[in-house]
C-alpha cells in the first residue's frame, strides 16, 4: 500500500492510504436498490415520453386537468413546445431561452410564438424570507404564462411531483441566452404572504 501526503485545513500534513490495486469488492454504498433503480427509471421514462427518442427534455410538467406541457431539444436553436393528451393537441418549434439570477433564486424562461400569442414556460425561485436560522426561504414555482398581443391572458401552474423544471445545460445547448426575461408575469406565481 502507497502512502501519500495531503495538507489539512490548519495547513498540518496528514497521511493518506492509498490502495495500489483493489483488494476488496465495491462497498454496500455503491449498491443501488431495484426500488430506487425503477423509481429512477420511472422519472427518466415520464420526461422522456414527452419527447421524441432523438430530442433532449428540457422542460416537462403535468397540470391540474391531467394537460402535460414539454419542451426537447432538437438541435441548435430548435426546440419544440407540446401541450396536451397523449397526442399533443399544440406542437411549436423554434423558441428563444433566456435565464435571470435572483439574490435568493432565479429564474429560466423559454418562449414560443404562436401568430399573437405567445407560451412562456419558466421555472422560478424567489425568496420568501428568512427561517428562525437565518436560512433562505425559497418558493419554487413551474409553469407557462400565456400572451395574447403583448398582454397577460392566463397563467398555467403545475402540478405534479415529477415535473422537470427548466433544464439550464440543456436549453443553453439549443439556445443563445436572450439574457432579458420575456415576462415578468411569472410573479403572479409567487405566494403572495412573502416579504
Amino acid at each position: 500500500m502507497a502512502v501519500t501526503m495531503i495538507v489539512a485545513c490548519k495547513g498540518e500534513p496528514v497521511e493518506q492510504a492509498v490502495a495500489a490495486e483493489p483488494t476488496a469488492t465495491p462497498s454496500a454504498s455503491a449498491y443501488v436498490s431495484p426500488a430506487l433503480a425503477e423509481e429512477v427509471a420511472r422519472q427518466k421514462r415520464i420526461h422522456q415520453a414527452a419527447c421524441k427518442p432523438d430530442e433532449t427534455p428540457i422542460f416537462t410538467c403535468t397540470f391540474a386537468d391531467g394537460k402535460r406541457v414539454a419542451v426537447c431539444g432538437a438541435g441548435e436553436w430548435l426546440g419544440y413546445y407540446r401541450f396536451g393528451g397523449a397526442t399533443p393537441e399544440l406542437e411549436l418549434s423554434g423558441g428563444k431561452y433566456a435565464n435571470a439570477m435572483y439574490s435568493g433564486g432565479g429564474e429560466d424562461q423559454i418562449a414560443f410564438d404562436n401568430g399573437d400569442t405567445r407560451y412562456i414556460v419558466f421555472s422560478r425561485m424567489v425568496r420568501t424570507g428568512w427561517d428562525d436560522e437565518g436560512h433562505n426561504v425559497p418558493a419554487i414555482s413551474d409553469g407557462v404564462v400565456i400572451e395574447r398581443a403583448g398582454k397577460f391572458a392566463a397563467i398555467r401552474l403545475c402540478h405534479d411531483p415529477d415535473v422537470l423544471p427548466v433544464q439550464t445545460g440543456a436549453a443553453n445547448a439549443v439556445w443563445e441566452d436572450e439574457r432579458e426575461l420575456f415576462t415578468d408575469e411569472t410573479i403572479r406565481a409567487d405566494p403572495t404572504d412573502h416579504e
